[in-house]
């Protein structure tokens, strides 16, 4: 029998979450943490990051009221 928390799309970015930042940890651990191949994973984490907070607000019934902008580059 499924349950049903984990039909939810939150388990599901959750998940996703997960996957992408041990994929950013394997990049910066090893030899050449390049830009190039460390951005998209910031990027992809912090979108996901951002839709995580909104799908938990909306599915506990929280307001949510924050505009997330994207990561500058120094």
């Amino acid at each position: 029998m499924t349950n049903p928390t984990t039909q939810r799309p939150s388990t599901q970015l959750l998940r996703e979450l997960i996957e992408v930042r041990i994929q950013l940890a394997d990049v910066e651990n090893s030899n050449e943490p390049t830009i190039a191949r460390v951005d998209p994973l910031r990027e992809e984490d912090d979108y996901l990051s951002e839709t995580l907070i909104r799908y938990l607000c909306y599915e506990l019934n929280i307001p949510f009221n924050m505009d997330f902008r994207a990561r500058q580059r120094r």
